[in-house]
């Protein structure tokens, strides 16, 4: 840390680091536009590779002419029942729709001739257009919106009310909803930092600097995604979108802790050189291992079977090594550049002064550690009676895929599913697709209908359509099954092994029964994500570990850490789920928030006890373990409040989407690292070390160190005491 402190804060190599972040930029630009055009948008690109619905995906693909498909729905209701207008209007709005659909796209027109049953409900008050079209990420909201205008929807004579609904209305909701996402959240999260930065330090330099660090560092990363993603690899949009919520949460931790550094520095150095260098070499250890935590944390998510998990990981940890690069580059050479005048118009608080031993005061932090130290037993049995009394709101967890439930506002396509579901069978929204496949030979009518007539008598089967198609070769038919309630439901789900089952005892050897699409695919996301949780826990739990025992020199105290940090996820994860069903008022939550909450609040959330640790070591190298925490506990309280309420303003950005997981991400994390802010670290932790005294160390001592702290034990300099920040006075 030493030889890179001197080149990044040298008087001539800073600029050198500028010059060469400069070409970064200048070259991972393009590369960074591309990145949308190479993330892959296919459904497939979620699924777990070994689920049987991602093998039907595949079959639909490579063996039938169709292709993959999906569904989309023009729903008409009236109070009183459809008039004879109406049912015209049904026959001129199907014309209209297949003129902006590829060709063959509208199946079943209700009071056409040859129509297809279940069309028209039994009361006569709602009828709908069925539609197919192939399953092309990049076309389905572009035809759902082209459809609306063909239509109409939502106008007409007064009373009929008509819906574009199914897939097709769906993704034209989210589009809407999301158009121009990224802008937006760039434009909040920027607007959110900077303020905050201008509260902290009211210093409007050093407030851009961070931004100025995480742009590069977002540029950079982006620009190596698109390569991974070039590569071959797959790179789904859910894992860039939150790419830049990501990067200036932790980038602006990193500018926190090293700012925070640099102001003691300069009170003790004269030149800026020296005193970022002497900062670097402080904080840079603990940078570096936080950093290094959160990549390997996200690299755990490549044992994901579920795609979109998978895809994440990888890509998170680009985000976080570029961001992690810059902040311990680029940032110390702006900030040495900028010097005492980046403080501006606060020059004084950054005085040279080595002759005055600043008294340290008896500032909040000092006084709360004081009282967390006189009664620890009190202070650590309360902080985990808070947590286990919040972990108790699992007890009201509960799944809910409903389509009534994704959106956070009002939209066509849930508007059209309400009325769907009231009066006809809710399956049709999403019907699942079943595929009968021979290994040898041409499928026969008898193993179709065998499949048809056992399907049938599954509860909650509504209709089993007839044949809809075989593949090219004739070895494999093809036919939904309509469910009679939503199709996202966790009873629909259920339904998905009993049918699989039944197919598999009721056709010969050598045929085949294979059930995908609708509820099938969000079965196999279900399973797949419990899995995927069980591995990913102990195994981010166990890489976080290690590389604390690394950084402190010690196996007690990573095992605290850890325990501390589970304790306030489950603390989180129920208090959340409290919120969502009884607050919110939402039916249940999406069964991938538990991996992606862990991942975050656990990766993110240690941030803040290595920067506590990492100082409690340094100080109890000198001055033993009780007052080394309370000397810690009083440095870093101001620096981690402030970067806590950064990074969980930043995930709140997330909740002003109108989308319910967005939402719940967002909330999540944001109480989580609050949490790790105000309890874990301030109180738990500490309350821990007091009562386990210097054999949290073990099997090191106190008095134990690395390279870094013996340095700065042989500093010339007197300790300094630190100035509390703004925020946190």
């Amino acid at each position: 840390m030493a030889r890179l402190a001197s080149f990044v804060a040298g008087r001539r190599t800073k600029w050198v680091v500028i010059g060469i972040w400069f070409l970064l930029l200048v070259g991972f630009m393009p590369l960074s536009a591309k990145l949308a055009d190479a993330t892959d948008q296919r459904t497939e690109a979620q699924l777990p590779k070994g689920a049987q619905s991602t093998e039907v995906l595949k079959l639909q693909q490579d063996r039938f002419a169709s292709g993959q498909t999906t569904n989309g729905l023009i729903v008409y209701q009236r109070d009183g029942g459809l008039t004879a207008a109406d049912k015209e209007r049904i026959q001129s709005d199907a014309r209209k729709a297949a003129k902006v659909l590829p060709a063959g796209s509208v199946k079943g027109v209700p009071f056409a001739p040859r129509a297809p049953a279940g069309l028209v409900a039994p009361d006569g008050d709602l009828a709908y257009t069925s539609i197919t079209v192939p399953n092309d990420n990049d076309k389905i909201a572009d035809w759902g919106k082209d459809v609306r205008t063909a239509v109409g929807s939502g106008t007409g004579e007064a009373g009929l009310n008509v819906y574009v609904t199914g897939n097709l209305g769906v993704y034209a909701d989210f589009e809407e909803v999301f158009g121009s996402v990224d802008v937006k959240l760039l434009l909040a999260t920027v607007t959110l930092v900077i303020s905050l930065l201008l509260v902290i330090y009211r210093a409007p330099l050093i407030a851009l600097v961070p931004i100025i660090v995480v742009f590069f560092a977002y540029t950079v990363a982006q620009g190596l995604i698109y390569l991974y993603a070039d590569s071959g690899a797959v790179v789904t949009e859910n894992a860039t979108s939150i790419l830049v919520v990501l990067l200036f949460g932790v980038g602006t931790d990193y500018c926190l802790l090293l700012v925070s550094r640099y102001r003691e520095e300069l009170h003790a150095y004269d030149d800026k050189h020296d005193a970022m260098q002497a900062a670097l070499r402080r904080a840079g250890p603990a940078i570096l291992a936080s950093g290094l935590t959160v990549i390997a944390s996200m690299l755990v998510l490549l044992v994901a079977e579920v795609g979109g998990v998978h895809s994440m990981g990888p890509a998170s940890a680009i985000g976080v090594a570029a961001v992690l690069l810059a902040g311990l580059t680029l940032l110390p050479a702006l900030l040495t550049i900028f010097g005492r005048r980046g403080f501006w118009p606060r020059r004084r608080m950054i005085a040279y002064d080595p002759d005055h031993r600043i008294v340290e005061r008896e500032g909040v932090w000092r006084r709360f550690g004081d009282r967390v130290l006189r009664r620890p037993g009190l202070a650590l049995g309360a902080t985990v009676i808070l947590f286990a009394g919040g972990a108790l709101g699992l007890l009201a967890y509960k799944e809910n895929y409903s389509t009534t439930n994704f959106f956070k506002k009002a939209t066509e396509s849930v508007n059209g599913f309400k009325a769907l579901e009231a009066a006809v069978p809710g399956g049709a929204l999403d019907p699942t697709n079943v595929l009968v496949e021979t290994k040898t030979g041409t499928v026969s009518d008898a193993d179709v209908e065998k499949a048809r007539t056992e399907l049938k008598q599954v509860k909650g089967v509504a209709a089993v359509t007839p044949e809809l198609e075989r593949s090219n070769d004739g070895h494999i038919a093809s036919f939904n099954v309509v469910f009679a309630d939503d199709p996202y439901t966790s009873a629909a789900f259920d339904r998905v092994p009993v049918m699989r089952d039944r197919l598999d005892d009721t056709l010969s050897p050598n045929v085949e029964g294979l059930v995908g699409g609708g509820s099938a695919t969000s079965y196999d996301f279900d399973v797949s994500n419990q899995r995927d949780l069980k591995l990913i826990v102990p195994l981010a739990l166990l890489v976080i570990g290690l590389i604390l025992a690394v950084l402190l020199r010690a196996i007690v105290a990573p095992i605290v850490l850890i325990l501390s940090v589970m304790a306030s996820f489950f603390g989180t994860l129920g208090l959340s789920i409290l919120f969502f069903r009884y607050v919110v008022g939402d039916p249940g939550v999406d069964n991938s928030l538990p991996t992606f909450a862990f991942i975050f609040l656990v990766a993110l959330g240690v941030d803040y006890t290595i920067f506590l640790m990492s100082r409690v070591r340094e100080e109890s190298a000198k001055f033993g373990t009780r007052e080394g925490t309370l000397r810690a506990l009083t440095a870093t309280g101001p620096v981690i409040t402030s970067a806590g309420i950064i990074l969980a303003g930043t995930f709140s950005v997330l909740m002003t989407l109108p989308v319910t997981f967005a939402f719940n991400i967002g909330f999540m994390v944001a109480l989580g690292i609050l949490l790790d802010t105000f309890v874990v670290r301030t109180i738990m932790v500490p309350a821990a070390i007091e009562l386990i005294g210097d054999r949290i160390w073990w099997p090191s001592t106190a008095k134990g160190g690395g390279g870094a702290l013996r340095e700065r034990s042989s500093d010339s300099h007197p300790q300094l005491a630190p100035e509390a920040l703004p925020i946190a006075e």
